[in-house]
């Protein structure tokens, strides 16, 4: 993550600490079981509109 923020940081700071400042939450996906991915959703409208 201190790679990741080292390389981007600079160029987008917003993004990056969004991304830094959740980054216990970040891995959450993967806690699921791998059966269950594709039923999970998003609530960005951008996200939602694109094909599984």
């Amino acid at each position: 993550m201190k790679a990741f923020e080292k390389t981007h940081g600079a160029k987008w700071p917003k993004a990056v600490k969004k991304i830094t400042d959740e980054v216990d939450e970040l891995p959450a996906f993967h806690d699921f079981p791998a059966e269950h991915w594709i039923h999970l959703r998003t609530t960005n409208p951008i996200e939602s509109t694109s094909p599984r």
